[in-house]
C-alpha cells in the first residue's frame, strides 16, 4: 500500500512539473512597450532594420526606427487600409483596403503600383481583408479574413487565389507575417488576445497569450516579434520564443 502512495505522489509531482512546463511556455517575455506618435496602427512590417506602419485613421504609411521613432511619412490616397507588408524583390509595399477588398501594391513614395481585386464577399465592411504578408520565394500574398469566415487565402501576383484554409482556434484573425527562418505563418487575434505559430497549410504549432488590446499587426525580426495596438497606439515588443 505504502508503495501505491509513493508511485501516486510521484506521479502527481510529474504532472506539476508538465503543466508547469505549458504555463511558462504559452506565455512570451514582453521587452518593451514603445508608445507611437501615429493613430490607429493598422498593421506593421519590416525591411532594412526599419519597421514600416499603416495608420488606419489618415491612410499614410509611416517608416520608423525599430525603437518606433518616426523617420518618414507615406502619404496614400486612401483609408480604412489594414495590413502591410513589405516586397523586397522590388522595394514596394502592399496594403489592404478592407472595404473595397482591394489589394493595393504601393512604392515608397505612395505612388500606385496595381490593385489586386480579391474575389468573396464578407458579412459588413469591418469584417473582411485584415492582414497581409509576402512569401518572396513563392512570389506569393497571403491575406487573412478576420472573421466570417476566419481564413488564410494564398494569391499570386495576378490576383489568382491558388490556396486557402480556415482558422478555427481563434475568436477572430487580425493580422499575419511569415517567418522565413522556420517557414511558417505567426498570425495574431484581436478578441483572443493570443500570438499563434502555424504551418503553411494552417496547423496550429503553438500559441501564447499576450497583454495587448486591439493588437492588429505582427511582424517577425531577428529574434524579436513586433505588434502595434491599434486602440491604444502602442508598439510591443517581445522575444521570439525559441
Amino acid at each position: 500500500m505504502k508503495n501505491v502512495v509513493f508511485l501516486f505522489l510521484i506521479g502527481l509531482s510529474l504532472i506539476g512539473c508538465i503543466s508547469k512546463k505549458t504555463t511558462s511556455k504559452s506565455e512570451l517575455e514582453l521587452l518593451q512597450t514603445i508608445k507611437l506618435n501615429i493613430a490607429e496602427p493598422s498593421g506593421i512590417t519590416v525591411f532594412n532594420n526599419n519597421l514600416y506602419i499603416v495608420s488606419d485613421k489618415n491612410g499614410a504609411v509611416y517608416k520608423t526606427s525599430l525603437e518606433g521613432e518616426i523617420l518618414k511619412k507615406i502619404k496614400t490616397k486612401f483609408s480604412d487600409l489594414e495590413g502591410i507588408t513589405f516586397q523586397e524583390s522590388s522595394h514596394n509595399i502592399w496594403v489592404i483596403s478592407e472595404n473595397k477588398r482591394e489589394l493595393i501594391e504601393l512604392d515608397l513614395s505612395g505612388n500606385v503600383i496595381q490593385k489586386i481585386k480579391v474575389k468573396g464577399k464578407q458579412q459588413n465592411k469591418n469584417s473582411g481583408l485584415e492582414g497581409i504578408c509576402f512569401v518572396e520565394n513563392e512570389e506569393m500574398l497571403y491575406v487573412i479574413n478576420e472573421h466570417s469566415p476566419k481564413q488564410v487565402l494564398g494569391i499570386n501576383l495576378e490576383g489568382e487565389i491558388t490556396t486557402k484554409f480556415k482558422i478555427d482556434f481563434s475568436k477572430d484573425i487580425s493580422g499575419i507575417c511569415f517567418d522565413k527562418h522556420s517557414n511558417n505563418f505567426w498570425i495574431i487575434s484581436d478578441e483572443s488576445a493570443s500570438i499563434y505559430n502555424i504551418s503553411k497549410t494552417g496547423q496550429l504549432i503553438d500559441s501564447y497569450k499576450i497583454p495587448v488590446n486591439k493588437a492588429e499587426g505582427i511582424v517577425i525580426y531577428g529574434n524579436k516579434i513586433y505588434v502595434v495596438s491599434d486602440s491604444e497606439s502602442n508598439l510591443y515588443v517581445f522575444k521570439k520564443p525559441s
